[in-house]
């Protein structure tokens, strides 16, 4: 099964096992097995829709900035050669990608010192948070942008690998906000990329930033939310009864949750036209 070349039983560019192997939480590993079976089942659900509109572009699109309309898209042509160990550390200055002047290989000789900090501290929640939502970096190689200067299909056949792989984490990562209670529509919108591309399209390195800190709970955060959760159960149980009145209940709830979302996205595409 494939579109434009992509292989659709792949989840972020990889088989099922070779993603799920690399997820060391379980609440994260949950949601990532949840996320590959609405990909799977072609699922239409809340959650799916929002990840599908955000990762859906012009049609015909053969630049970045027209595959991702909703989002102002900064391209570094040049060969960024980054390890993943550096990339990984929550002190790599991704940031700076976000800037137009920064060249592709501006970070290369980044070297990290000492352990591997911790996303809280202080000085990296104000970098995180300068990067603001809506954004998109992505890093070219030059070998690469020549093909898709030369070649238009061959340009949307990468931007499609491209747009599949962001639909396939943020459909993920939003499971997983939404594990926690979180407001789906909120944090999608309030996501920013950094993309490191290799000279077949395929994702090498990549950041994903939300409002002040990098997606993805941590450790510190989950106890919090679990904490909170238990808190907030008494006063929702209420809410639940009346949901489950009706064998519709949460259906019509995310019928209304969408047309919400639909109308809100349609009003920044018209502003972006």
């Amino acid at each position: 099964m494939g579109v434009n070349g992509i292989k659709t039983g792949q989840y972020m560019g990889e088989s099922y096992q070779e993603r799920l192997s690399k997820i060391t939480d379980k609440n994260a590993a949950s949601a990532f097995q949840a996320a590959y079976a609405k990909k799977m089942a072609g699922s239409t659900d809340y959650i799916s829709a929002i990840s599908k509109a955000y990762s859906t572009g012009r049609a015909g699109a053969t630049n970045f900035a027209d595959a991702f309309p909703q989002y102002n898209v900064v391209t570094h042509v040049g060969n960024a050669d980054i390890s993943s160990s550096n990339w990984q550390r929550n002190d790599f200055p991704f940031w700076e990608y976000f800037q137009k002047n920064t060249s592709a290989d501006a970070l290369n000789d980044w070297k990290p010192v000492g352990e591997n900090p911790p996303q809280t501290r202080g000085d990296l929640q104000r970098n995180y948070s300068s990067v603001g939502s809506g954004q998109i970096a992505i890093l070219i190689p030059e070998s690469l942008q020549q093909k898709m200067d030369a070649d238009p299909a061959y340009a949307r056949k990468i931007i499609a690998k491209l747009q599949e792989w962001k639909e396939d984490y943020d459909r993920w990562d939003n499971t997983v906000a939404a594990s926690f209670g979180g407001n789906v529509a909120e944090h999608q919108a309030g996501k920013s990329y950094v993309f490191d591309l290799d000279e077949d399209g395929n994702v090498r390195n990549c950041t994903v930033t939300g409002p002040g800190r990098l997606t993805g709970p941590t450790k510190e955060e989950m106890e919090r939310f679990k904490a909170e959760q238990a808190k907030k159960w008494e006063r929702r149980v209420k809410y639940i009864q009346i949901l489950n009145e009706s064998a519709n209940g949460r259906k019509i709830q995310e019928q209304e949750n969408l047309r919400f979302f639909q109308s809100r996205l349609e009003r920044r595409m018209d502003l972006l036209q």
